[in-house]
């Protein structure tokens, strides 16, 4: 009779599950039947409960995964895509749908389904473009004062409070509705498929700002054909849209709290840390003149080789978590560094940020006559073509997004960071990367602290690196150390001239006193694998070569620039082999091969 009852209680208990299961099933169906009802008051009210069921049960990851589980395999992407718009986000659920949908595209469990899903529908990637291209309320230049006006205003009832106030709430729904579009691009990019459609989209021309838009100038044209990668065609792709957006600074909130709080945090920080059980400033004093606190004679065979390199500061995509507190959305396009860190992992990304862009200063300037582009025969077409080269300026996106570094959004500097760190894998860039860009500076002004530099230090190192004094602050995220620390790595595994310009520009100063302090672990292996590229010796050269060529060489800058005798310590003779001095005399040449010598 036991058993029995107990194999009923066990049927009864499977039926109850069975009925349960059943039952949810029913509802989490209906919920999708109103996410794709033709009346609005019904899409928001299935938005509002879908947003609800992801976030309500976010304390029980059961309860969490349940719900996140069946939506996808209901696919519920695509109708909480056709939920999202650009015009009354609030009346027709779009920012409970742009919720939903970044809770489900960055979960744990069904978050690669979800952005397969979310890139293979139809109106994924294209929807969230138009979102995040979408036009604020008022002209960006007029966002700072409406919202110090609604502040001011606040206590106030006169119609032109009332007006204020309105409008920096439609500048918070605007932003909040663009943050989410901007985060889920940054989950789409995290696919090569995602990437690629995000990089080959383009908008035509009527749909460009005129702000942004080129003079048809036959100078532009004819630097367009010279370019290395041909003549553009007359669209706009849209993440040079999108990279004007995440570069202008009016869009930002700077009166919100949580933007001071963010100021506050990255200013006050100290950064880097100190390593357990030493002293900062006791360490400083005492080690800050040993420049041989490592040994600079170190066996080959215990650096990596350069694949290994490769495969150790390999960068997984970044995945951006849903933002749910509403002071988070200050900087509405701050997942844009998450996105062109993404796509930096293509060649195709590396390219667009590396391509150069020329500007003719010349062709802005009208001129009343047409006697400039006359020419004598036999006259001044040399000198004229030298002047249109002196008039042409070239740049890059990659150069713009440079001071990115030193801004006080967290997100902003790790999607940078990020970004610096993929473009290192372009080896054919790399005389690029360190002569024209400078990325080292822009590396290691992260990575230098408030310490005190002794002349010897100082001596052929940037002023920019310690004229701060005690106010120069370190980069206090260790995953943005990081980033930035491989990215240096990359640049000296990536050739012996690269070694040799980051030896001359005294890399080794800063990185030293940034492992001083440095108190993670993984970063702190990473810094002494630079040590090791930067004091060792290259193959077939002397004991001690290295140091002594490149200080010979700063030196010899120095006294170059300053043309004048200085106080400089007498160079010892060198003792470079003729290997070595017919390597020097082909560095002389920069046109050459830059990462041929290994």
């Amino acid at each position: 009779m036991a058993a029995v009852a107990t194999t009923t209680t066990t049927t009864t208990i499977n039926d109850s599950n069975s009925n349960k299961m059943g039952e949810a099933d029913t509802l989490y169906e209906d919920l999708l039947n109103f996410l794709s009802s033709p009346r609005s008051d019904l899409r928001k009210a299935a938005a509002e409960a879908t947003l609800a069921a992801l976030s309500s049960t976010s304390n029980n990851n059961n309860n969490n995964n349940e719900a996140a589980s069946r939506l996808t395999s209901l696919n519920a992407i695509l109708p909480l895509c056709k939920i999202a718009s650009v015009a009354s986000h609030s009346e027709v659920g779009s920012n409970d749908a742009l919720a939903a949908l970044s809770i489900l595209c960055s979960h744990d469990l069904v978050g690669n389904q979800c952005i397969v899903d979310f890139v293979e529908s139809s109106r994924g990637v294209g929807r969230m473009l138009e979102i995040a291209l979408s036009s604020p309320p008022t002209p960006p230049s007029t966002a700072a004062s409406v919202a110090a006006l609604a502040q001011e205003g606040e206590e106030g009832d006169d119609d032109n409070n009332k007006k204020n106030s309105k409008l920096a709430k439609e500048w918070n729904e605007w932003r909040k509705q663009v943050n989410y579009a901007c985060a889920l691009l940054a989950n789409a990019t995290r696919i090569e498929k995602g990437a690629v459609e995000f990089i080959g989209l383009s908008f035509p021309e009527e749909a460009v700002p005129s702000s942004m838009m080129k003079d048809d100038t036959s100078e532009e044209k004819d630097s367009n054909e010279d370019g290395a990668y041909g003549k553009r065609d007359t669209t706009k792709p849209t993440a040079t849209l999108l990279l004007s957006r995440f570069l202008n600074p009016a869009f930002i909130d700077t009166s919100s709290p949580a933007f001071k709080l963010a100021v506050e945090a990255f200013s006050s920080s100290g950064g880097g840390g100190t390593k357990s059980g030493t002293g900062a400033s006791g360490e400083q004093q005492s080690s800050s003149n040993d420049l041989d606190e490592y040994d600079s004679d170190l066996d080959n065979e215990a650096l990596e080789e350069d694949d290994e390199i490769e495969a150790a500061t390999s960068l997984e995509p970044q995945k951006v978590e849903p933002t749910m507190h509403e002071n988070e959305y200050y900087d509405p396009y701050q997942h844009v560094a998450a996105v062109i860190m993404n796509i930096t992992q293509l060649e195709t990304g590396r390219e667009f940020l590396m391509r150069l862009i020329h500007q003719n200063q010349s062709s802005k300037k009208k001129s009343s006559s047409g006697m400039d582009s006359i020419q004598e025969e036999g006259g001044n077409g040399n000198n004229n073509d030298a002047k249109n080269k002196k008039d042409t300026t070239t740049t890059s996106h990659l150069q713009s997004l440079l001071p990115q570094l030193t801004s006080p959004n967290l997100h902003r500097r790790q999607g940078i960071a990020g970004t610096l760190k993929n473009c290192c894998f372009s080896q054919d860039s790399i005389w690029w990367l360190l002569n024209v860009v400078y990325m080292d500076k822009s590396l290691l002004m992260t990575l230098a602290g408030p310490e005190e530099l002794t002349i010897d230090e100082k001596v052929g190192l940037h002023p920019d690196y310690w004229l701060s004094g005690p106010q120069k602050l370190r980069e206090p995220n260790p995953l943005v150390r990081l980033y930035v620390i491989e990215a240096i790595l990359l640049l000296l595994a990536s050739g012996r001239r690269a070694r040799e310009t980051l030896r001359e520009r005294r890399t080794y100063v800063i990185i030293k006193l940034a492992d001083m302090v440095e108190e993670s672990e993984e970063v702190s292996e990473r810094l002494l694998e630079c040590v090791q590229y930067l004091r060792r010796d290259e193959e077939g050269t002397e004991e001690g070569s290295s140091d002594r060529r490149a200080y010979e060489k700063y030196a010899r800058g120095m006294i170059m620039e300053d043309g004048v005798k200085n106080n400089l310590k007498m160079l010892p003779p060198s003792t470079s082999t003729d290997a070595d001095d017919a390597v020097n005399t082909k560095n002389g040449d920069d046109s050459e091969d830059y990462d041929n010598i290994d």
